[in-house]
């Protein structure tokens, strides 16, 4: 979406009879890498601010317990309804997005990663991204194809991560964090632990807790370790679902009503997956596959409109 219509192009998509729900990752001052963020996973703040003023001046704003009720009950949506997502658990969604959408009374749901909020560390793609920006290696050769990538450039190296994503979440056999871990030590990059960098820090359980109590933003799940979940044996399923919740009920006091698939597209839930979320307790958990929801729609097949 282009920076000076995306307001415009949010709004378009709200409607008299569904509900648009909007799937943010962070939000930042300022864009201030070459190559990392080339997505705008994380949008400026003066941008978002923007976005969130329009959609309230146009829409109406429900939080995802609404979003549940609705289409438990099938009832009445108000006129253009939206409700307004985070994934991942940044802690720029507490200190810079947060304000913004006090500001204008704005619900918010933030689907949290439970190990990036415990160690705060990196997700798999932030680990490629940073060793991709700051490797001295103006060539590579992929281990994982037989393909010598150019990196000599800034462009170059953002079409070798558009390659890397491709592969990594499209490949049933590629275990992210493994590969992020080689891919790192082949550029001759040191994996950092952690990380305080506006695109990496995450929220401490602390500040989940505070923010639970405010009636404006809300928790669910969205992993322990941020894997693929259909791609999961039955065991490591259970077991990745189990931990997550277990961590936000006893750290976070977060019941676990709410939760948002990782990737979130067709191929990354399955009948299986639903099942082990229900027995857990999960009642609603959206997917990132564009489009807008009617009260039809069962809440384990919720849509979203990525917007960063």
């Amino acid at each position: 979406m282009i920076k000076d219509t995306l307001p415009d192009k949010l709004v378009e998509r709200l409607g008299d009879e569904h509900i648009a729900i909007f799937l943010f990752h962070g939000v930042i001052k300022k864009q201030i890498h070459p190559v990392r963020n080339y997505t705008c996973k994380h949008i400026e703040s003066e941008l978002f601010a923007r976005c969130v003023q329009r959609l309230n001046a146009e829409g109406t704003s429900l939080t995802m317990d609404q979003v549940l009720q609705y289409t438990q009950n099938k009832s009445v949506i108000p006129k253009n309804a939206f409700a307004i997502t985070f994934d991942d658990g940044f802690e720029n969604n507490l200190s810079i997005a947060a304000p913004i959408l006090y500001a204008e009374n704005v619900s918010a749901t933030i689907y949290i990663t439970t190990s990036f909020v415990d160690n705060n560390c990196m997700s798999w793609i932030d680990l490629i991204e940073h060793a991709v920006e700051v490797t001295t290696l103006k060539n590579y050769q992929a281990h994982w194809s037989n393909i010598n990538f150019d990196l000599s450039t800034t462009e170059k190296r953002i079409d070798f991560l558009k390659e890397v994503r491709r592969y990594a979440k499209g490949s049933s056999v590629c275990s992210p964090i493994q590969f992020a871990d080689l891919l790192c030590h082949e550029l001759g990059v040191e994996k950092a632990p952690e990380s305080l960098d506006p695109l990496d820090k995450k929220l401490t359980w602390e500040q989940i807790r505070s923010m639970n109590y405010n009636d404006l933003i809300s928790f669910g799940g969205h992993s322990h370790t941020h894997p693929i979940l259909s791609y999961l044996s039955e065991h490591e399923l259970r077991r990745e679902v189990s931990i997550s919740l277990d961590l936000l009920k006893t750290k976070g006091h977060i019941a676990p009503t709410h939760y948002s698939y990782p990737e979130g597209q067709e191929y990354c839930y399955s009948d299986q997956v639903i099942s082990v979320l229900k027995e857990n307790g999960v009642e609603c958990c959206p997917t990132a596959i564009d489009g807008v929801n009617t009260t039809s729609v069962d809440p384990f097949h919720l849509k979203r409109i990525l917007v960063a």
